[in-house]
C-alpha cells in the first residue's frame, strides 16, 4: 500500500485542522500584503571617492614605510 487512507481519529483531525489554521493564516497574510505591499528600501551606491582616498593613503604608508623605516 503505497498511500493509505488516513483512519478516522483524533490524530488525523487534528492534522486537519493544523492545515485549516495554516492555509487561513496564509491566506491573511496574502490579503494583509496586496492591501499594503512593502516597499525595498533604496540602496545607495558606494561613494569611490572615499574608498579611492582610503586605498591611496595606504600605498602611501605602505611606500614610505618600505623607503623611510630604518633597515636592521
Amino acid at each position: 500500500m503505497l498511500n493509505p487512507e488516513p483512519s478516522p481519529g483524533f490524530a488525523s483531525a487534528g492534522k486537519d485542522s493544523a492545515e485549516s489554521d495554516l492555509e487561513r493564516l496564509m491566506s491573511a497574510a496574502r490579503e494583509a500584503q496586496a492591501e499594503s505591499p512593502v516597499e525595498d528600501a533604496p540602496v545607495k551606491s558606494p561613494n569611490l571617492l572615499v574608498w579611492a582616498g582610503v586605498a591611496g593613503s595606504l600605498v602611501l604608508i605602505s611606500v614610505a614605510i618600505h623607503f623611510f623605516w630604518p633597515a636592521s
